[in-house]
């Protein structure tokens, strides 16, 4: 319905100027077109580059939005477009209800106030009562959870206080359309999880949400849909899953080779890794429920005394680890290894992960397990397919299928 659209992008454009003099000057020409009743100049000047080209998008009451992309690909500069602090040189940006907006640390406090102080201020710019702010300010400093803090002044407050102080008044503030940048990664895990369920919350009562994060877990958790941006276009739209798996994609062939964490190449060095069949034939699928072998081919540069191999297995696109496979943890069991070239390999003889992409990354320690030689991450991915009539729902049902013994009693 037209009533429950509050966000509406039209073709939108926002270009800026990499020097500030150039910058400047650009600037004053254009007002003297404006001035003199000619159009903006739209087409692209010396230094100058494009952050958000000819974007469109709309959202609706109870919508969560998730937008994705690498730093400066124009995920801040959408939101400042669509909350006001920016206008575009190209196309209009339509909102229809009060905007809560989270997007810059601490924009909008000051810093000599204290944070109830700042909390009124806030209240009084969006045009909020002193009857409801009295009804609110309470909830306010219980969400943000600041203590006695409240009434110290804001500038002695650490980076989660004033995340965990701005996503409180955000919210408390009746808004209908709630932009969020990433600003709740300073905040501890207690806050994240409870900023992201009360986003949920506010979504089912029929807020707007925008939220741009880097954690494609907290993305794919919450938003109904999401945008995937690069150099300001949009490169895909659907669902989180969808997106998450095509910005993932393009990012892992981008970033196809090993990396070693720093110091790693003092003790080892990983030459190449891969997927096996039993049988030694190379593979980068296989069928969920198959037996794998993983191969490592190692220079080793010290000697390494009875090594721990750990191998880790992560879902591609979601910062979790959902196996580990090692060796035996009993030093006296695991070979010392000595300056050449060796092959490790480990069997899993059935994988028992549901169909999708996993990736591997190693972590080896010394004899004593506190003693750590190096990391190696983007060992090797596989792509795990169904096999014939298995049950899969979707990837929110988890990513192990676990054998089980299912009996039902009738009742007494």
């Amino acid at each position: 319905m037209a009533n429950d659209l509050l966000i509406e992008v039209e073709s939108i454009s926002k270009k800026f100027c990499r020097g500030l003099k150039r910058s400047l000057w650009y600037g004053l020409c254009d007002i003297g077109r404006e001035l003199t009743g000619r159009d903006r100049h739209n087409a692209l000047r010396k230094d100058e580059f494009w952050a958000i080209r000819n974007l469109s998008l709309q959202l609706r009451r109870g919508e969560l939005l998730g937008i994705i992309g690498a730093n400066g690909s124009g995920k801040t500069t959408l939101l400042r477009l669509i909350n006001g602090l920016l206008m575009p040189d190209c196309g209009q940006v339509t909102i229809r209800g009060r905007v809560g907006a989270l997007i810059q640390l601490g924009a909008g406090f000051s810093p000599v106030l204290s944070g109830r102080e700042n909390i009124a201020i806030n209240a009084a710019v969006l045009g909020i009562s002193r009857q409801e702010l009295a009804a609110s300010l309470e909830d306010i400093i219980e969400f943000a959870n600041l203590g006695e803090f409240i009434d110290a002044p804001v500038q002695s407050y650490s980076s989660g206080m004033r995340a965990r102080l701005g996503f409180a008044v955000a919210i408390h503030m009746r808004p209908d359309i709630l932009l969020v940048d990433e600003v709740l990664a300073v905040g501890d895990l207690t806050f994240r999880n409870k900023a992201l369920e009360r986003m949920h919350q506010l979504a089912n009562s029929g807020v707007a949400v925008v939220f741009i994060s880097h954690n494609l877990g907290q993305v794919d958790r919450l938003c109904t849909h999401a945008l995937y941006l690069h150099k300001g276009e949009i490169i895909h739209a659907g669902t989180p899953a969808q997106v998450i798996a095509r910005y993932v994609g393009d990012n892992t062939a981008l970033e196809s080779t090993i990396r070693h964490h720093p110091g790693t190449e003092v003790s080892f060095r990983v030459r190449a890794a891969g997927f096996r069949t039993l049988e030694g034939q190379p593979i980068t699928q296989c069928i969920s429920g198959q037996p794998v072998l993983l191969s490592l081919d190692l220079d080793i540069r010290a000697p390494l005394d009875a090594p721990l191999f750990c191998f880790m297995w992560e879902p591609v696109g979601r910062s979790i680890i959902l196996a580990y496979t090692h060796q035996s943890r009993e030093a006296a069991a695991r070979p010392s290894l000595t300056p050449g070239h060796h092959t490790l390999e480990t069997v899993i003889p059935s994988l028992p992960f549901l169909p999708g992409r996993y990736t591997v990354r190693l972590s080896v320690s010394g004899k004593i397990e506190t003693q750590l030689l190096g990391k190696v991450d983007n060992l090797a991915t596989l792509e795990v397919l169904p096999r014939p009539g298995q049950y899969i729902i979707t990837n929110e049902a988890g990513f192990l299928e676990l054998d089980g013994q299912w009996r039902v009693h009738p009742s007494a």
